[in-house]
């Protein structure tokens, strides 16, 4: 398990990415509609999701996470009508240096493609949408189409290692790897497959969501490399490429990186820059706090969670986060007030604070990191 933290570990014919402006935004209904067609599930040893992105004659091509093919196995794709198609492994292409692969199924019926936009114009406070299929948990046995609104976070100019740039809050479950990341137009803007800074919230007894933010590919990173992956795709469009300065975005996602490594003075580092840029972007300061935590300095931690919530009154996991700090050094009037707000923001879908205040002095008296993920 992992600190609750908002930063905060898955297309008809060749068609031409490019901004689609002046378009008037769908509704979540609508958006939901066209991600439930273009989305597959993928069984196999690493189950997961995919996205059809192309169709040639009979053959459909899918957009995936190479993790979730990573293993050499009999993987089948199943579609938005519950037909099951093989697909052959030795045609799996899978893309160098960046968490990506196509994937091939043959059909002679009709299915929907996605249409991919432009993820150079995805702003963070945008409205963002994941679809994809969360493994059987005990409560559910079967895997089940899921769709999740929220909004971005960050959009880096410079991606991280594997080509994990793009930042949003969502509720996402294993299994959803390799699934849509849709803007408001429906538009296929990423590929999802990273929880980042993730928190296991408990739901009902048996299933857990992750309530912390969330990494997908962007679809421009695709775009910059899929001719040479496949040319015979036919895509063009816009190409995913640094400048020469670092945004704040870049050094946001730098900086929580460097935290999911256990990097936290570097994390620490990268986040002091971002906000020196952005001094209004209350996850970043929620994200400082949380480096803080690690390190045991509980009042600066507090210091950071109050600036967030100062910025965003109505920041949840900020004050599940403060109220934690607090009860760790005996401020329980404190953390309780905390706690029953994250409640109220959450509808009641959050830990105990004491709970989590045990286990973590657990871990700390056994000398393990407090937010290794306990599963």
């Amino acid at each position: 398990m992992k600190f609750i933290h908002p930063l905060a570990p898955i297309m008809v014919t060749a068609i031409v990415a490019a901004p689609f402006q002046g378009a008037q935004a769908l509704s979540s209904a609508e958006v939901s509609a066209i991600a439930e067609a273009i989305t597959v599930r993928i069984e196999g040893q690493n189950a997961g999701s995919g996205v059809i992105i192309k169709q040639q004659a009979d053959v459909y091509t899918v957009l995936t996470a190479a993790h979730v093919v990573a293993t050499p196995d009999e993987y089948d794709v199943v579609t938005v009508d519950g037909q099951r198609y093989p697909l052959t492994y030795s045609q799996v292409k899978k893309f160098p240096n960046i968490d990506l692969a196509l994937v091939e199924f043959t059909s002679s019926k009709t299915y929907s493609v996605a249409n991919l936009g432009d993820s150079a114009q995805i702003r963070a406070g945008d409205s963002i949408y994941v679809s994809g299929f969360p493994m059987p948990t005990t409560a559910i046995t079967e895997s089940i189409w899921t769709f999740s609104e929220g909004k971005v976070t960050a959009n880096a100019k410079r991606p991280l290692a594997d080509g994990y740039g793009l930042v949003y809050s969502n509720n996402t479950l294993p299994g959803m790897s390799g699934g849509s990341v849709l803007d408001s137009q429906g538009q296929l803007i990423g590929i999802h497959g990273r929880a980042d800074g993730e928190r296991q919230v408990k739901r009902t007894e048996t299933v857990y969501v992750k309530t912390g933010f969330n990494l997908g590919i962007p679809i421009n990173t695709f775009m910059a490399s899929v001719t040479k992956v496949s040319p015979s795709l036919g895509f063009s469009g816009p190409v995913a490429i640094g400048g020469a300065e670092l945004t704040p975005d870049d050094l946001y996602v730098q900086g929580t990186d460097k935290f999911q490594r256990g990097n936290y003075q570097g994390a620490i580092a990268d986040l002091n820059q971002s906000i020196d840029l952005n001094p209004q972007n209350a996850v970043a300061y929620n994200s400082r706090g949380n480096a803080y935590f690690e390190l045991r300095q509980y009042q600066a931690a507090i210091a950071e969670y109050d600036q967030a919530i100062a910025l965003n009154p109505n920041y949840a996991e900020a004050y599940f986060n403060r109220g934690l700090a607090h009860k760790l050094i005996g401020n329980n009037d404190q953390a309780n007030q905390d706690q029953l707000k994250s409640k109220q923001l959450l509808g009641g879908e959050v830990e105990s604070l004491e709970n989590k205040a045990d286990r973590i002095q657990q871990l700390l008296d056994q000398k393990l990191k407090p937010f290794e993920r306990l599963e």
